[in-house]
């Protein structure tokens, strides 16, 4: 581990080093559990803060604050620390020391909730805290009351906020709509989505995707069309927004990285609320100007703005959440909206207020803030390194019992009450294992050790990438044939479309781990400025040379290619149109990584009497559909597929589907499918080193 500055530690740790014993007698494990709960900061309370006029926006260059940089500095100068730790072995350790531990243990066993995370112990200390739920309001609105949830995935914020009004205000009429990266669109890299999708499935006509189904709050057609399906906006008394971008390799910017987003959740927020309604935002660090200048935005529109870190949120991290109520209402928002939607898509590099707009009243409390939340977190993080890898028995024993207070507290404070009934979905089919991505993200070693592997020459980091992939299991081999058959027929087929994208960065039939490992090896042939088709061009033709029969008809593609859903839908349209009775079709280097491919499959493999899938070695799966039978109704139905292709093309969209996805999944077939897809990227990876090491031989 990297040397510590001997006087930062000292200054950082104070109250929290073994040597003080004070620390661990009960008087102050009763103080420190009752400041956990008590981390919030009041920014505005019917302060009379006046926005400028909306000419004056966005018109300065971006300014800094001397002491929001200072106190920037210090607390990189701590996470910096941490450089050299493991990963995996950090998290164990903070988790194991969370003060909020057994809060999760303590709801799993005794209440029972329907989607328990983090984020739903999160938003329910919140809700029970604040008037986050306006009842005044909602009553004087005939009890209706309309929720929108942005960047909500999984859906835990959903099912806490049920929970509360069901054991709280009962007598509510209560909708909700969410939003969030599609975890369906395959065009959604899986670094910036949650993929968790076993909420979503069960309630999916709560949730807009927008308008080109990708879930991209930050696209202002997307916007407009959850405005829309939040018609009548007089219901909407709550906005939620926990989005984030993943900052782990940039954990010194994570303020920066993440602004936009949070600019663009809250301009959605003020097009959606009625007078009187609440907005609670997930941010982080308060350091920069573009958050400064947000919260500005907020407590001249909101009568209440507290920042807040719930008891339950990691300590560590820098997690913080902007609780806004009593909502002044459109007349308020409604002249700067055109000015923020100019800069709701690409962001603005000027500062939203000018400095001299901000007075300096609202300065001083947002630097007091900083401080105040920067210390609690600098503090935490000096007493996990001092810990760390300690087997000091009276830590350990101190450290369960402040879980335990922790837990009787919130149990106690926020009165929490076992659901009898309505819930919305039901835990039973939320259960981690209903989820077909079941994979965990992965990230290995120290930051420190991941910013090295960045300098490896693209040999060693495609070797690093096959060696990584031997630690996961596949169960098919290429001996074995595979009958592709439904166990039944769909009712309906239905065409989704969306926006065009050339390569899959996200699949629900991968593993997301062996999906990562395919791209990264793409984009280390981009750098390399190498393209190697897979299969081998010599290999397809060498396969075509030895089947020259005129029953036999060959379509041959490449994994390697761009994705192109309007050309496979083409080829394989044309194809069928060509065929006659009782031919064969054989399909080579065809992907089963999208709801598309896989469903023009299943659709065309109705009119054959087999379907047979071969994993080979040399061209990759090779699918046989044999004995074809005309079909009028099937080829009308891909002859609609490639005319609404062709027209949505010339929008800019694609089709995604054509057979609904819950069939897909529900099928025998999919686990195999899998199993498939991740031999293919395997011997894609294998195929690669095999041919770079003879050119370099050559």
């Amino acid at each position: 581990m990297m040397e510590i500055d001997k006087h930062v530690l000292e200054k950082e740790r104070k109250p929290f080093t073994t040597n003080n014993l004070s620390y661990h007698e009960e008087q102050f494990e009763y103080k420190y559990v009752e400041e956990l709960f008590n981390k919030r900061f009041l920014i505005a309370h019917n302060e009379y803060y006046l926005l400028p006029e909306s000419k004056a926006l966005f018109n300065d260059c971006l300014w800094e604050i001397d002491k929001l940089q200072i106190l920037k500095r210090e607390l990189n100068e701590i996470k910096s620390y941490l450089n050299n730790y493991d990963l995996h072995e950090w998290q164990t350790h903070t988790y194991q020391r969370n003060s909020a531990k057994d809060v999760l243990i303590r709801l799993r066993r005794d209440i029972q909730p329907e989607f328990l995370t983090q984020a739903w112990c999160k938003f329910y200390e919140i809700v029970s805290s604040f008037p986050l739920v306006p009842m005044n309001h909602i009553d004087n609105n005939n009890k209706r009351f309309k929720s929108v949830h942005l960047c909500e995935a999984p859906g835990a914020f959903v099912t806490s906020l049920n929970h509360w009004l069901q054991t709280n205000a009962p007598s509510i009429e209560w909708d909700w709509i969410a939003t969030t990266l599609n975890p369906y669109y395959e065009g959604n890299s899986l670094s910036t989505m949650i993929d968790d999708n076993r909420f979503i499935k069960h309630t999916l006509n709560h949730w807009c995707f927008g308008e080109d189904n990708t879930g991209n709050l930050m696209d202002l057609k997307n916007l407009d069309m959850l405005v829309k399906l939040s018609e009548p906006r007089s219901d909407v008394f709550l906005v939620t927004a926990d989005g984030s971008i993943d900052c782990v390799d940039v954990p010194e910017d994570q303020e920066n990285v993440v602004a936009h987003l949070h600019f663009c959740e809250t301009v959605t927020a003020l097009h959606l609320l009625n007078t009187g309604g609440s907005f609670l935002l997930k941010m982080f660090t308060i350091f920069e100007c573009h958050s400064v200048c947000l919260i500005y935005l907020l407590s001249c529109c909101f009568g209440n703005v507290n920042i807040v870190k719930p008891a339950t949120s990691k300590e560590g991290n820098s997690e913080i959440y902007i609780v806004c109520t009593d909502f002044k209402g459109q007349t308020v928002v409604s002249p700067y909206l055109e000015k923020l939607r100019e800069h709701y898509e690409c962001g603005s590099k000027q500062a939203m207020f000018s400095k001299d707009d901000l007075p300096n009243t609202f300065i001083e409390r947002i630097i007091e803030c900083s401080e105040f939340f920067k210390s609690q977190q600098c503090l935490i993080i000096m007493n996990n390194i001092t810990t760390f890898k300690s087997n000091h028995a009276t830590l350990l024993v101190n450290m369960k019992q402040t879980q335990h207070m922790v837990a009787d507290k919130y149990m106690k404070d926020y009165n929490v009450k076992k659901l009898i009934s309505g819930e919305i979905v039901g835990k039973t089919l939320l259960e981690p294992n209903n989820n077909i991505n079941v994979c965990n993200r992965s990230l290995q070693g120290s930051y420190n050790k991941r910013r090295e592997r960045q300098h490896l020459t693209p040999w060693e980091q495609l070797n690093s990438i096959f060696n990584d992939f031997k630690k996961i299991q596949i169960h098919i081999s290429p001996s074995e044939i595979v009958d592709f058959k439904f166990s039944k027929l769909p009712e309906n087929s239905q065409i989704v479309l969306g926006k065009i994208f050339h390569k899959v960065y996200s699949s629900k039939f991968c593993n997301r781990n062996v999906l990562k490992i395919q791209n990264s090896v793409d984009d280390i042939l981009s750098n390399m400025e190498c393209k190697i088709q897979f299969p081998s061009i010599k290999n397809v033709n060498k396969f075509k040379k030895r089947i020259r029969k005129p029953i036999y008809k060959i379509l041959s593609f490449h994994y390697t290619d761009i994705y192109d859903s309007h050309e496979v839908i083409t080829k394989i349209c044309d194809a069928l149109q060509d065929l006659t009775n009782e031919s064969t079709l054989i399909l080579i280097g065809y992907s089963l990584l999208t709801h598309l491919n896989v469903g023009l499959l299943y659709l065309i493999s109705c009119a054959f009497n087999s379907v047979k899938l071969k994993p080979c070695n040399s061209i990759g799966l090779k699918i046989t559909l044999s004995h074809y039978n005309y079909d009028s109704k099937i080829l009308k139905q891909l002859l609609d597929i490639k005319t609404v292709s062709s027209n949505a093309q010339e929008r800019g969209y694609a089709i995604l589907e054509i057979i609904d996805a819950s069939f897909l999944y529900e099928s025998d077939l999919f686990f195999t499918i899998m199993d498939i897809n991740h031999w293919i990227i395997r011997l894609f990876v294998r195929h690669l080193l095999y041919t770079l090491q003879e050119n370099v031989q050559h």
